[in-house]
């Protein structure tokens, strides 16, 4: 059966960065799910201006380009994690063809070409491609060790006084980043079980859940031993940084299928150049 893709792409910022990633995944046989943060519709930044109107834009233009209900997302906050459950949904209910459920920021852009990226996928087996950091490797520092409870305002997640008890009834104990590449069995997995029900009842109240949830699930459930041996992302840290020409050999040698992040203001270049390197849509 040939790989086909279910994205969800959070956009924010960088409209013509917007425009290069969905020029470079579209496929009319994949669904792209794009969700725009309400506060770009507000205008409360001036740098995400233009940020909707792209996305309507390219919803007219692409069939297969739905539009999501904006809404707010804040960092640490559940906003960001409730969103991706509801895409995977929203995925499930309303397209029957897609085999990979893929997160990307709308500042991401793929470094392979997208067949080559199908077919290892295709091979991967039903593999989940997810970073699962254990709290045992994490530095005394890390935030998610210190177990803060968290209340979600329409304009910031609050920590609140802690820490919270770690669950009874499932092992928390992983984490790592939010971007990931999903099987279709996975996803639907994860919204029938009870032990998915329960994670998230506890998770809805912690900092830093989008950097949880996915961990959780996949440890405490079947594909536990089905873990790809990379996340399939380029990202460098801290940051993330903005990738310019200068991390060129890194993204050609890199065994990663996205990148993360770019930003036409800092570098121009270095898009157009991947996109002519692998046949990837029209460049920005």
């Amino acid at each position: 059966m040939q790989t086909r893709f279910a994205y969800l792409v959070l956009a924010h910022r960088c409209p013509e960065q917007l425009r290069a990633l969905i020029e470079a995944i579209h496929d009319p046989g994949d669904l792209i799910l794009l969700h725009v943060d309400l506060k770009s519709l507000l205008g409360i930044r001036p740098e995400r201006n233009g940020t909707w109107p792209m996305a309507r834009r390219l919803a007219r233009t692409y069939p297969n380009v739905k539009l999501l209900r904006p809404r707010c997302t804040n960092w640490g906050g559940w906003s960001l994690t409730q969103i991706l459950l509801d895409a995977i949904n929203t995925a499930l209910q309303t397209h029957d063809r897609w085999t990979h459920f893929v997160n990307l920021s709308g500042q991401c852009y793929p470094i392979k070409p997208v067949p080559l990226i199908r077919s290892q996928l295709t091979e991967s087996d039903g593999q989940v491609f997810v970073q699962m950091r254990p709290f045992a490797s994490l530095p005394p520092d890390d935030w998610h060790l210190r177990w803060h409870p968290m209340i979600e305002l329409p304009h910031k997640a609050y920590a609140l006084a802690g820490p919270r008890r770690p669950p009874a009834n499932f092992a928390l104990e992983h984490k790592g980043s939010q971007w990931c590449i999903l099987p279709r069995a996975f996803c639907a997995w994860q919204q029938q079980v009870p032990i998915g029900r329960e994670i998230r009842r506890y998770l809805c109240r912690l900092l830093l859940s989008d950097e949880l949830i996915i961990q959780t699930l996949v440890n405490n459930g079947p594909w536990r031993d089905r873990i790809a041996p990379h996340y399939g992302r380029e990202i460098v840290w801290p940051g993330p940084k903005v990738m310019t020409m200068a991390d060129w050999p890194r993204l050609r040698r890199s065994q990663a299928f996205f990148a993360r992040k770019f930003d036409p203001d800092v570098d121009s270049d270095i898009v157009p150049a991947l996109a002519r390197a692998h046949g990837l849509g029209v460049a920005a």
